[in-house]
């Protein structure tokens, strides 16, 4: 099955804390989007936490795991990598990502 992405405009950069997660809400989708300045990247995964079903990742703490930039559910500390979505604490569970980027100062997500 073929679906069709497009590029959302979620806001101006500026609107995004730099290492804190924030959340934006795209076709019914919440989406975590977080800014890491130290690696000049943009990060978008699931907002939901499919081991705590609970919509709380954009307020996990941000870090790294041998250099892979991770996001810490702040609720059971459960760790996901920010470029894979794969959970680092147990493999049995993983994120959607999505592509991000900034382009003249406004943050697009494909979802």
């Amino acid at each position: 099955m073929i679906t069709e992405s497009t590029q959302i405009n979620v806001g101006a950069v500026s609107n995004f804390p730099q290492d804190l997660g924030s959340c934006v809400k795209i076709n019914g989708k919440q989406i975590a989007v977080f800014n890491l300045p130290t690696e000049q990247k943009w990060y978008a995964v699931q907002n939901f936490n499919p081991q705590n079903q609970r919509m709380v990742l954009s307020r996990g703490l941000t870090g790294d795991a041998d250099g892979e930039p991770i996001v810490i559910c702040p609720l059971h500390k459960h760790r996901y990598s920010l470029v894979t979505g794969e959970c680092l604490t147990d493999s049995a569970y993983s994120l959607e990502t999505f592509p991000i980027k900034e382009v003249d100062g406004e943050l697009l997500i494909e979802a």
